[in-house]
Formats: structure tokens, C-alpha cells, sequence
């Protein structure tokens, strides 16, 4: 039973539930409240979750998609480690578009962290993206924008870390 994700129906749905649980509930944000056991608790589901919907992707029209036939090589701990490494990157905004991650915002000083991750630079819509071999894309002339608004998009930006006077 699924506490954190339960209202999942796609792998996508399962992403974007996890960034927005990393960005509440990473102890590095909790001064204040121990949220350890609680960002444990997450991402332990979060690999269950995964292993459900890992095949279970949003169609453009909003349906699911259970598509057996191009099962992902992607593994649970590969999208969490790049938002876990990335909600550190002040200034950064994290778009989850579809199955792929978008990045924009102050990028330059974070170019090192973002390029270890794997992520490309897309020159034309001046950001950097990141996705598994499955997906490949079908959208070179289309702008970032339409891009969001033809797959759903949520964005979160990242939190400052504290800094020492």
C-alpha cells in the first residue's frame, strides 16, 4: 500500500510526486524538524512506486499508457540521485516535462554538477535536458514552452543553501 504516491496513475506522476517530496522533506531544508526517517520513509516508496509504474507512461492526450513492449532502462536511484544532487544548486529551476528534466535558470556555476549527471545542453532552447535512452525526442523545432504545454510540466525551484555570515 502506498502512502506517499498513492495517487499515481504514471511513472511521470511518481517523478513529480518525489521532486515535490524531496524539496519538502529533505533534512537539509528542516533545520527546525528532524525529517530524516520521513525522506527515508519516501524514498523507499519511491522505489516501489517506480517498480509499478516504471512502464506506465502519460499519452499526449492524458490516457495512460502501459507499454510493455519499451520497458525502461531506467532504475529508481538514477532519478532520484539527480534531484537529490540538484536541489542544492541555488538558482537552479527543475522541470519535469513528460519523462524527461529540464533545467534553466542560473545554470553556469552548477555546469560541472549538472554535465557529471549526464544532462546535455540544448542550444536552441537555452536549456539543459536529461532523459534514459528509451526517449527520444520528437520535439527539435519546438520551443521549450510548447514543449511544456503539450506534456505537462511542473517546476520547482531549488532551495538556497545556508550560508555563513
Amino acid at each position: 500500500m502506498l502512502k506517499w504516491f498513492k495517487d499515481c496513475k504514471t511513472i511521470e506522476d511518481v517523478k513529480r510526486v518525489y521532486k515535490t517530496l524531496a524539496v519538502k522533506y529533505h533534512p537539509d531544508f528542516n533545520r527546525d524538524t528532524d525529517t530524516t526517517d520521513t525522506m527515508q520513509e519516501i524514498n523507499n516508496e519511491y522505489e516501489t512506486a517506480f517498480n509499478i509504474f516504471k512502464n506506465i507512461h502519460a499519452a499526449q492526450n492524458g490516457d495512460t499508457d502501459a507499454n510493455e513492449a519499451t520497458e525502461t532502462t531506467e532504475t529508481p536511484d538514477m532519478f532520484k540521485d539527480i534531484i537529490n544532487s540538484l536541489i542544492h544548486c541555488d538558482g537552479v529551476q527543475i522541470d519535469i516535462v513528460g519523462s524527461w528534466v529540464w533545467l534553466t535558470g542560473n545554470t553556469f556555476i552548477h555546469k560541472d554538477v549538472i554535465k557529471s549527471l549526464g544532462f546535455k545542453w540544448a542550444s536552441k532552447k537555452k536549456a539543459w535536458y536529461w532523459h534514459t535512452d528509451e526517449y527520444k525526442s520528437t520535439h527539435s523545432k519546438m520551443t521549450l514552452d510548447e514543449i511544456k504545454t503539450k506534456y505537462g510540466c511542473q517546476n520547482v525551484k531549488t532551495h538556497a543553501q545556508p550560508k555563513l555570515a
